[in-house]
């Protein structure tokens, strides 16, 4: 039985339905899986043009039907999803709800696919998108550093690679190893659908098993595995770019939902996680060391990042200062203030998700990923609950793992 979410929030004039996929990563299909998921949305068996799918979302009162690839711990997650207006709304009753489950078993249930493979020409197009994403990533020297740094971090790992997909497996992609992928996902991933706006949630359930038919499947990840090294691994790139990237993971071992977990929150907002952080506040505005600089978490993981575009000739002072700023989290100096802002805005960022249909989406959907269910409540009070000694205990157990620098300096 697929679970079926229902929110009856009265304060949308859309209704939103999102079927979710997941799988563990895995590299030998992560680059079918994302390209699988922009050629479901793009034509069907019934609608095999573009123009026509577009045709059918306008008579549909500018419906938008959308799909994108993420990774949630090790898995590869693929959505699909429709956003249309309520009936409320119209002047008249058109079962929008029926009419975007229909399109959307469509999508899922009737790709454009013939004798076990798809349109190749729609595949080469998806392709030559795909490879232009790559380039664009290898001239965007930041999501370049920070993918580098992924594939040293977890080098042994299908973690390491992106959820859009690996540049080297991108030729060996044909129309039948997308069809393969597809027959896959559709009997094996374990799947979750969502549906949110001012609806009558009975009704809402009965439509979607009336349309949507899909097996369910039963996926097990694999814990991710973070090779431990007595000090920090360091790499140095030549790389054509105007400034120094620096790319720093750090890591704690740590469990979801206990006190060292809202304390790793607490702790990166501190160190680098708003305009108001230690990172911030003195790295780039108070000794102008760096263009940008933040951190960002996956406190489910454990991990933590370093993200900054730096001047080359000062990279090293840099990256010590970035450090320092750990160093003074560790050792207590920093003002009582910043831990009440920090934990304010935290609250404040949680509040806000769920003005968002999608916001809801993904905040529920991630609590299927945790033995420990954390109502929206428990979570606020566990933030509200982390002092100043739970943030510094936090900090001193936070390692740097790799430091991975990207320069146009000549190395010698």
């Amino acid at each position: 039985m697929i679970p079926i979410h229902i929110n009856e929030e009265q304060k949308f004039k859309t209704v939103s339905i999102v079927v979710k996929f997941k799988a563990p990563i895995n590299e030998n299909n992560v680059t079918e899986r994302a390209l699988l998921s922009k050629l479901m949305t793009k034509a069907t068996a019934k609608y095999p043009t573009e123009q026509l799918m577009h045709d059918v979302l306008a008579e549909n009162y500018g419906a938008n039907l959308y799909s994108y690839v993420t990774k949630q711990k090790t898995a590869h997650v693929v959505t699909i999803g429709i956003d249309f207006i309520n009936d409320k709304f119209l002047s008249h009753s058109e079962n929008m709800q029926q009419r975007a489950l229909e399109l959307l078993a469509e999508v899922i249930n009737n790709p454009l696919c013939k004798n076990k493979a798809f349109h190749a020409g729609k595949v080469d197009i998806e392709k030559q998108l795909l490879k232009a994403r790559f380039q664009s990533i290898k001239d965007n020297k930041t999501q370049y550093g920070y993918q580098q740094l992924m594939k040293e971090m977890f080098k042994t790992q299908d973690y390491r690679f992106p959820s859009y997909g690996i540049e080297e497996k991108l030729p060996e992609v044909t129309p039948e190893s997308i069809y393969q992928t597809y027959k896959s996902m559709w009997t094996e991933d374990e799947k979750e659908i969502f549906i949110i706006g001012d609806i009558d949630g009975k009704q809402a359930v009965q439509d979607v098993k009336e349309y949507l038919h899909m097996p369910q499947g039963k996926v097990s990840l694999e814990k991710l595995k973070i090779p431990q090294f007595t000090s920090p691994q360091y790499f140095n790139e030549q790389s054509d770019t105007t400034q120094a990237k620096i790319n720093i993971g750090m890591t704690i071992d740590m469990i979801y939902g206990t006190q060292d977990y809202f304390a790793f929150i607490v702790f990166n907002q501190i160190f680098g996680g708003d305009v108001m952080s230690l990172l911030f506040m003195n790295v780039r505005e108070k000794m102008s060391l760096a263009y940008q600089i933040h951190s960002q978490i996956d406190a489910r993981l454990g991990l933590l990042y370093v993200i900054a575009g730096v001047n080359k000739d000062t990279r090293e002072l840099a990256i010590s200062t970035i450090m320092e700023q750990h160093e003074l989290i560790k050792k207590g100096q920093f003002d009582e203030n910043l831990l009440h802002t920090a934990k304010t805005m935290l609250i404040t960022h949680k509040k806000e998700t769920f003005d968002r249909p999608k916001g809801w989406i993904e905040a529920t959907y991630a609590k299927g990923f945790e033995d420990i269910k954390l109502t929206t409540e428990e979570w606020i009070k566990g933030i509200e609950n982390v002092k100043a000694e739970h943030v510094i205990e936090v900090a001193q157990r936070v390692a740097v793992h790799t430091i991975y620098c990207l320069t146009n300096e000549v190395q010698s």
